[in-house]
């Protein structure tokens, strides 16, 4: 079986694509959005991720026409506030997954699997990415709180705003009743604002990976985001920040929509309430998934591409973004090619040198 990934090959492997016997890969797919039907052919099954890339679009139609089954990947939860409000999806005028063009849709949680499922047949599963440490990560002796928030965690000012008033609601009740926290945000706008409201500067724990960050809290307060499982499974109190009115999938033990709430709901927060955590971890099964990314394309190798339901539109805006672009899209795999020719070049000047 061989696999066409329209994507770099880190990528995929981030999400846990393992080697198997009897198939083989080969990524950066998207140059060859102009080959034709006989050069396809030797391709089993078409991978794709960037929902926006008309290169994708195009190799999907192509792989149709040869009866061969395509498939989209998630790479984190489904947020419908990034769907709807995400200035590049605006800018190419979609949303995300709404339709969904490839035969098949491998995402992350059942729930929004069984929501997909109404447009097209769909998988979940659980990235590594999300979860590369399977061993409990054990409790610290002492409740610390750790603030943190989705890499993107707004769209609009408004959104920025009240995403700032509530951090600083919360952080406000913390210091009030001398609970240990730290921050970890990587926006220096929301980090900066959050300092100037406390007319300091908060600690932010940024210089380890997540998981190693994460033996020293107890309690994880953060935005709609793939740290929520992460934490949810090594059995931290999970509370998500609410400042939106989209709908969510993610849910968690607890909810902050404004400082009251989280001030009424914080002693059973920090006591990691047993009743919290079990409805918590039944949440977190949703999540769990007995096949990662390989078992699954694996079993879509063989399979017979779907009926088309109403995709023509996104076919049409992808097509129209494409001709509209005052780039080559296919500019991204020759800027990859010329920087690793360029670091070839420069090795072998190393080389030379040292021979001298």
């Amino acid at each position: 079986m061989r696999i066409l990934f329209s994507e770099h090959e880190e990528y995929y492997r981030d999400l846990g694509l393992k080697n198997v016997p009897n198939i083989s890969y080969v990524f950066n797919g998207s140059r060859f959005y102009k080959k034709n039907d006989c050069f396809l052919k030797r391709f089993d099954l078409f991978v794709c991720a960037f929902y926006t890339m008309p290169h994708n679009v195009m190799l999907t139609i192509k792989f149709k026409g040869i009866n061969k089954p395509s498939v989209i990947v998630s790479d984190g939860i489904f947020d419908f506030s990034n769907a709807l409000e995400n200035p590049m999806l605006k800018k190419y005028n979609v949303i995300m997954y709404h339709p969904i063009v490839q035969d098949y849709l491998i995402c992350v949680g059942s729930k929004e699997a069984a929501y997909f499922s109404n447009r097209v047949t769909s998988f979940n599963y659980l990235p590594t990415r999300v979860l590369s440490k399977t061993n409990m990560i054990p409790l610290p002796s002492k409740n610390k709180v750790l603030i943190t928030t989705a890499n993107t965690a707004y769209f609009n000012q408004i959104e920025f705003n009240a995403l700032l008033v509530l951090i600083s609601g919360v952080i406000d009740c913390l210091v009030e009743l001398s609970v240990d926290f730290s921050l970890r945000i990587y926006d220096e706008v929301l980090l900066e604002s959050i300092n100037e409201s406390f007319s300091g500067t908060l600690n932010n724990d940024i210089s380890t990976s997540f998981e190693s960050c994460l033996e020293s809290y107890s309690n994880i307060v953060t935005t709609p985001s793939s740290i929520a499982i992460t934490s949810m499974y090594h059995k931290r109190a999970v509370a998500l920040l609410i400042y939106r009115d989209n709908p969510m999938f993610l849910q968690s033990g607890w909810l902050i929509p404004t400082r009251k709430v989280f001030e009424s709901s914080l002693d059973s927060f920090l006591d990691l309430d047993a009743k919290r955590l079990d409805i918590q971890h039944n949440i977190l099964k949703t999540y769990l998934s007995e096949n990662g990314i390989t078992e699954l394309l694996f079993n879509l190798g063989g399979a017979v591409p779907s009926s088309d339901n109403d995709r023509s539109s996104h076919i049409n805006i992808s097509y129209f973004n494409m001709l509209n672009s005052k780039f080559n899209f296919n500019i991204e795999w020759l800027v990859r090619k010329v920087y690793l020719r360029f670091k070839n070049i420069q090795l072998l000047k190393k080389i030379r040198l040292k021979i001298k």
